[in-house]
């Protein structure tokens, strides 16, 4: 591994942020300004309910007006009208996320998740979830208001106040949240927000967000350095192929929390600027900025580009309600679409790593219905991979991650794999039956990206 790609992937810590982060609403803006609250430097009141904040320096505003020229040119966007600036300390920040982890989010997780076995459904999920994010979250954009949040010694790192090294982070952080004021602004990031999307479309989303923003901020280091950002493409799209992307951004809440949780919260960052340094370097900024318009449909897409530059889509997969199970008591209560990324954490449960990407990687497509009766949970979950060699493969990997007992069971028929958990073992010949119809009905090969998307059973 070159010494440019090492210190591109150390430097990819420096930058964190989250789309639940949703904050009051501030005032409106009127120029790059920051908006006070309370504080701990001189000026400042503290406040236990909300933690501290404030406005910035003159110095602090002279280099965040530089950063936004230099986010703005090496982005090549502009801004269209100010963006408001508020400064706080991580108890605010903390207290700002939390209060938007919604209930419903925090259910379906527990509901999914834990019928899967990738969450324990007694844990204090919000808790765990706040906690992880106020760990990692040094600043945030918000669309929803349009406010920069940035962390009071971040920015007091850009002040200076910490030396040059803590200055220059501090100046990388800003151009990465500075990104998504001009995805906000330019290419619809707000709107694109609240579209309905499954999880797998979900995480193919954030990557393009995610990676655009962290991209932008190693092509502003390399350009202080004299470097182009095409002499760096290339390493950066293979560094995983040298690099353990999962142990790079690191914390103590995060080392500790579930598998599913970590990598879909530190995957978007890492192998979104991989899958954004592959359209960056084949069409530049424009092909990133097409990419927003036209978002990866799918995470395989992402984690193999050439799937995305021939708009290659997962197989649409749809379970039938199957009536045995109905007629036991079982009512269907929610359906997803979970991708490789999240197969690759079910399929590597117990390895270090959390995920089993070799198994994940022959992913064509996925569906699972999730039943409740009373306080018991199943899941029939079915997947699709590109040929029988990749089938018997995650095949041998979800038998080695299910449970040992009457109620689970893995199948598999031609190249498709049946995981089924937490049902009476006597509904098992029934939803067999559904699945081995469906088997004989999809191609020994996948459809053609034309035809694909149009695949439901």
């Amino acid at each position: 591994m070159s010494r440019r790609v090492a210190w591109l992937a150390a430097a990819l810590v420096l930058s964190s942020c989250h789309r639940h982060a949703k904050p009051e609403t501030s005032p409106p803006a009127t120029s790059i300004e920051t908006t006070p609250s309370s504080g701990s430097r001189p000026g400042r009141a503290a406040s236990p309910a909300t933690g501290v904040a404030g406005p910035a320096t003159a110095k602090e505003r002279a280099a965040i007006d530089d950063l936004v020229r230099a986010a703005a040119s090496v982005r090549q966007l502009k801004l269209r009208r100010p963006v408001t600036i508020e400064i706080e300390d991580g108890d605010a920040i903390a207290n700002s996320l939390r209060s938007q982890i919604e209930d419903a989010e925090i259910e379906r997780a527990r509901l999914v998740y834990g019928a899967l076995g990738l969450l324990d459904v007694d844990a204090d999920l919000h808790s765990l979830f706040a906690g992880v994010l106020g760990e990692q979250v040094i600043g945030y954009y918000d669309p929803d208001t349009g406010r920069l949040v940035i962390r009071e010694d971040v920015m007091a790192g850009l002040a200076g106040a910490f030396g040059p090294e803590q200055t220059q982070e501090a100046r990388l952080v800003l151009v990465h949240e500075l990104v998504h004021a001009l995805q906000d602004q330019r290419l619809g990031l707000g709107e694109s927000y609240q579209k309905e999307r499954t999880a797998d479309e979900d995480n193919a989303f954030r990557a393009v967000v995610e990676g655009d923003a962290t991209l932008a901020m190693l092509a502003h280091a390399l350009r202080q350095q004299g470097i182009p950002l095409s002499a760096a493409t290339d390493g950066i799209q293979q560094m995983g192929d040298y690099v353990d992307l999962n142990a790079l951004v690191r914390g103590e809440k995060l080392d500790a929390a579930p598998a599913i949780l970590r990598v879909t919260l530190v995957a978007p960052g890492l192998r979104g600027l991989q899958f954004v340094a592959a359209l960056q370097g084949r069409g530049g900024w424009p092909a990133v900025n097409n990419a927003h318009r036209r978002p990866p449909a799918t995470t395989e897409q992402v984690l193999h580009p050439e799937k995305y530059f021939a708009r290659e889509p997962g197989e649409q997969i749809e379970i039938p309600d199957n009536g045995a199970v109905l007629a036991a008591g079982f009512k269907r209560v929610e359906g997803d679409t979970l991708g490789e990324l999240e197969l690759a954490v079910y399929l590597g449960q117990g390895r270090p790593s959390g995920t089993d990407d070799e198994a994940a990687a022959g992913w064509a497509g996925d569906r699972l219905a999730v039943y409740s009766r009373r306080s018991e949970v199943a899941v029939i979950w079915w997947t699709t991979w590109d040929d029988d060699a990749e089938a018997v493969q995650a095949y041998r990997a979800a038998r080695s991650v299910s449970p040992k007992n009457s109620k689970a069971r893995v199948e598999r028929k031609g190249r498709s794999v049946l995981i089924v958990r937490g049902l009476p073992a006597k509904l098992h010949r029934s939803v067999r039956g559904d699945f081995t119809s469906f088997a004989r009905y999809i191609k020994a090969e996948p459809a053609p990206p034309d035809v694909r998307r149009n695949l439901v059973y």
